[in-house]
């Protein structure tokens, strides 16, 4: 028999409103992503692959919380993202999910564009997009896929955004090591001809990738922004 103190009560349901409300009194990543303490237990528990369906949930979401004049991902229900090759995704040992080549991929090859990358300028409209997916298992996933990066690449004063993926782009994995990476920036005249998308330098394959290899990129080439220098 438990004692009262031993007994652990259920959390209590909150709505998108009120767990916006607790969160704008938090001014930083960390303060953030310690409120969904929960999101511990769910990824080691491992979370699912993304159905269409919940990108779409992403999207749609994003693009309510930010409105169509700002969105930075088109026509959130079309059915395109931000890997124009051949792909499919699935459990990477040891890493959780991932994308992997669904053909071979010559080197120079396009990977990723940024077409379905949503972009953030402040904590404020990233706190609302957390809050009003309403789903505990979809927030958990955002904060491991969000990063900061200044769009002026180091260049004059910094254009900060937080970047998140709303496709399979978002499962690519950083390399253990410098031989694994085969995604990745290409020198910037490489790029001619191929216009930025919303600001995000494209990457390419760094070398010839065969079907059925998963893509590997490193995260510090692009987090290239501080949390902590945002405004929340």
């Amino acid at each position: 028999v438990q004692t009262p103190e031993e007994v652990q009560m259920p959390e209590e349901v909150q709505t998108p409103e009120e767990v916006l409300m607790a969160l704008e009194g938090r001014h930083s990543f960390h303060s953030v992503r310690e409120y969904f303490k929960n999101c511990d237990t769910i990824y080691k528990e491992g979370l699912p692959i993304p159905s269409k369906e919940t990108w779409r949930k992403y999207r749609e979401t994003y693009v309510s919380v930010v409105g169509e004049m700002n969105s930075t991902i088109g026509d959130p229900v079309a059915d395109f993202n931000g890997v124009p090759v051949s792909h499919f995704v699935k459990q990477s040992p040891g890493r959780g999910r991932g994308i992997f080549a669904g053909e071979d991929i010559t080197e120079g090859t396009l990977l990723w564009d940024g077409t379905r990358s949503a972009q953030f300028k402040d904590g404020h409209s990233y706190k609302k997009f957390l809050a009003y997916l309403d789903d505990i298992n979809l927030v958990c996933n955002i904060l491991i896929w969000s990063w900061v990066t200044d769009l002026n690449e180091g260049k004059g004063e910094p254009d900060l955004r937080i970047i998140s993926d709303l496709d399979e782009a978002a499962l690519s994995n950083s390399a253990s090591r410098i031989a694994l990476v085969n995604m990745g920036y290409l020198p910037v005249s490489f790029e001619q001809g191929r216009p930025r998308k919303n600001g995000m330098r494209p990457m390419f394959a760094t070398r010839n990738i065969t079907k059925g290899e998963e893509f590997f990129c490193g995260y510090d080439e692009f987090a290239l922004g501080s949390w902590n220098s945002l405004d929340w």
